[in-house]
């Protein structure tokens, strides 16, 4: 993979809106468009989603969505969705059909007077995104976001969806971790490594990363998501290269392990993968480095998620240590033959009377002649 850095190699006539974008999607446009070229907008499919007050489908192109941004954005932001737009642009071949098959990136951007940047037309996620998820009696179709691959193969076998097995969870780790390559060699912050942020298809064994539109060269603010916090950007400083490391490893560390907290961790560090044992080294260092620029690239856990080495450039990172384990009750899985043969081996428990005295008979029969001896005494 070549590394074009977008950012430090930009040219400011690049997103004039001349010509179109060099697009395989399927729709051809230029690259500012204003609202009136779009046409009739129809309902929202979402609203009021961080930087986004809503989402909707353009009616007159199936399959494309605009994307409409908040008043308040910052006076830069036209120049920056240019910047996005153009980015395929730059890189090799491969790389450009990688990033237009795995991300929702932005076409165009729109305009109108006195608003270079009401939002961006982007397309909508394919349709193999989209699966039937029951639950109890009911089903529902919707988009499965790859927290799914943060759970058990039994947990996503019990909403219906087939369970992705190490090869599942190995081929959409690398190309989740392909794009965040593609993505850093632009010398783009995308910051939102979480599971809402990526779709996933068990049966293509694929991801959709969404939400792209919001890169940002060099830095960006470091928005607080609960569970994924950078212990090595403190509070109110910029997210940048180094934040993105660790929230991908600590993704690609939960999806490949099928665990949500710290179990993950020690998953990882037990070198549970044969096959490609530079994974479980290149996490670790991603995730407990104590030096954070010390932290491997996308390209380098990338490599190694495809069978490759770990060519390290200094010597091994000293790590911090694991986070403990969470406190947990043993359980049997419910319906195995284990919990099963508990039930039947358990001891059977007898509730007793409680004995009864061998004087309980006279005392019955003392309480009997005095009520007897009173009743007599008072006749008289």
């Amino acid at each position: 993979m070549t590394e074009p850095n977008l950012i430090d190699g930009a040219d400011d006539s690049v997103g004039d809106g001349d010509g179109p974008a060099a697009d395989p999607r399927g729709w051809v446009l230029p690259r500012t468009v204003s609202v009136s070229d779009l046409g009739p907008f129809a309902e929202p499919i979402s609203e009021h989603n961080g930087q986004a007050i809503a989402v909707k489908p353009l009616t007159n192109h199936p399959g494309w969505l605009a994307k409409l941004y908040r008043p308040d954005q910052h006076p830069e932001d036209a120049h920056r969705l240019d910047l996005l737009i153009s980015a395929p642009g730059t890189l090799p071949e491969a790389d450009r059909a990688a990033l237009y098959a795995g991300t929702c990136w932005p076409a165009a951007r729109i305009h109108e007077p006195g608003n270079p940047a009401v939002g961006c037309v982007i397309p909508m996620a394919p349709e193999q995104y989209r699966s039937e998820l029951r639950r109890g009696e009911f089903s529902e179709r919707r988009f499965v976001e790859i927290d799914w691959l943060a759970k058990s193969d039994e947990s996503i076998r019990g909403v219906g969806l087939p369970p992705p097995g190490f090869a599942g969870r190995l081929a959409a780790c690398r190309q989740l971790t392909e794009l965040a390559a593609i993505l850093e060699s632009l010398g783009l912050v995308y910051s939102d490594w979480s599971f809402s942020n990526a779709f996933w298809s068990p049966d293509q064994r694929s991801v959709y990363l969404i939400d792209v539109d919001g890169c940002q060269p060099k830095k960006m603010p470091d928005i607080h998501q609960p569970n994924w916090a950078d212990p090595l950007t403190p509070p109110g400083t910029d997210a940048d290269e180094y934040t993105d490391r660790y929230r991908l490893g600590l993704l690609v560390a939960k999806c490949m392990t099928g665990r949500r907290d710290a179990r993950a961790f020690h998953t990882v560090a037990a070198s549970p993968w044969q096959n490609q044992p530079a994974v479980s080294e290149v996490l670790l260092d991603m995730l407990l480095a104590t030096d954070r620029e010390r932290r491997p690239s996308a390209a380098q856990l990338n490599q190694a998620l495809n069978s490759g080495p770990y060519l390290r450039t200094a010597p091994r990172p000293t790590r911090t240590a694991l986070p403990p384990l969470p406190a947990m009750i043993p359980q049997s899985p419910a319906g195995t033959d284990t919990a099963v043969k508990k039930r039947e081996s358990a001891p059977t428990v007898e509730i007793q009377k409680p004995p009864t005295t061998p004087h309980g008979g006279w005392i019955l029969v003392l309480v009997i002649a005095v009520i007897l001896l009173f009743v007599i005494a008072s006749n008289h």
